[in-house]
């Protein structure tokens, strides 16, 4: 930690710490600063360098591209893995309701903003060609099977890895910046409705429509006007193509959010995945 805050206030100067923000599994710590004229600004420390050199790059390369709708990265050091970020005003979006009754207009607006940012952020670079998108993904969701093998039933695990082998009959999409782990925890929204994405520690190129994946498992599940409200912010539609690549794709993050949830001991986070997962497969 002394290392960690010499980097703070050489940068920053002093600083007062407001909080803790980390999350619970503590693959990373998140602390909230405020330094000596009033700003206030987020240290973020990764326990894993992968993770470390994906969001600097986001930051450095991608995130601008959203203008204010995304933090700014003032500063970071390779031998910490620790960034250092501009705080973004707004609350963390509620999570929507199970199911769809009145209409919800507020949380449609929140859906239409979230699609205009990640529009820009799906901008922020050229698409590139992947023509071997398929085998990339099987190839993904095999290196996942052994540990899924021990959260998964045989035949469950099968149906699931057949979702993922139909995209081989699909169009090969481009490769574009995205988030990986697009959902309301990860949007402040302030009073007035502008929303703010923050934790870029996932992105990578990947298929635009491979960004909808957690909330297709997620927050559009039973909530279809959300989902059009969202696709009426990013911009277009989804063609039958690209709701057969957002099935494939839903089935192997599913699969990767099981694991993970189980490597860092999250069993609600691992029983809410394994129940969306199976929901998938028995809607394919």
């Amino acid at each position: 930690m002394d290392r960690l805050l010499e980097f703070v206030e050489r940068v920053l100067g002093a600083v007062e710490l407001l909080s803790d923000c980390s999350w619970g599994h503590r693959l990373s710590s998140v602390l909230r600063l405020r330094d000596a004229s009033g700003m206030v600004w987020f240290v973020k420390r990764h326990g894993d360098s992968a993770r470390y050199r994906r969001e600097v790059a986001a930051y450095r390369d991608w995130a601008p591209a959203l203008g204010d709708a995304a933090p700014a990265l003032r500063a970071y050091d390779d031998t910490l893995g620790a960034v250092i970020l501009s705080a973004v005003p707004g609350e963390a979006a509620p999570w929507p309701e199970a199911v769809s009754g009145d209409v919800h207009a507020a949380e449609q607006a929140v859906q239409r903003a979230a699609g205009q940012a990640l529009r820009l952020l799906h901008g922020a670079g050229p698409a590139r060609p992947w023509p071997g998108f398929a085998a990339a993904k099987l190839a993904e969701f095999d290196q996942l099977r052994p540990a899924a093998a021990e959260l998964l039933r045989a035949r469950e695990l099968d149906a699931v890895r057949a979702q993922v082998a139909a995209l081989a009959g699909l169009p090969d999409p481009g490769r574009v910046p995205c988030h990986h782990d697009y959902t309301p925890r990860n949007w402040l929204v302030e009073d007035d409705g502008t929303l703010h994405v923050v934790d870029f520690e996932w992105c990578d190129l990947d298929a635009p429509v491979a960004d909808l994946a957690r909330l297709h498992l997620g927050s559009w599940a039973g909530r279809p006007d959300l989902r059009e409200a969202f696709l009426d912010g990013y911009g277009r539609g989804l063609t039958p193509a690209d709701r057969a690549t957002l099935h494939g794709c839903a089935a192997l993050t599913a699969t990767w959010l099981l694991v993970k949830a189980r490597e860092s001991r999250q069993p609600s986070f691992e029983e809410a995945n394994r129940a969306a997962l199976l929901r998938l497969v028995g809607g394919a």
